[in-house]
């Protein structure tokens, strides 16, 4: 699924991201901009930002399967 239209960062983009952060360093603080940076990329609009946050602490606390269940939460909620 795509995330960020503007620089076309798809979900598993985010996980890739969080999965290779975590190996090297698993006490490192992930936020929105530092997968942004491990993916060479940066925001435009940054509406995108609430969802890429939902994405990465959903793939760093449950894996890679939960950030569905929180997309569908997403859509549902507006």
């Amino acid at each position: 699924m795509i995330v960020c239209s503007c620089t076309l960062i798809t979900s598993e983009d985010i996980a890739e991201a969080v999965a290779e952060l975590r190996t090297e360093d698993p006490l490192v603080v992930l936020t929105p901009g530092l997968i942004y940076r491990r993916l060479g990329k940066r925001p435009s609009c940054g509406n995108c930002l609430p969802l890429v946050t939902e994405l990465m602490v959903a793939y760093d606390e449950e894996g890679p399967g939960s950030p569905v269940s929180v997309v569908r939460r997403s859509s549902t909620d507006g």
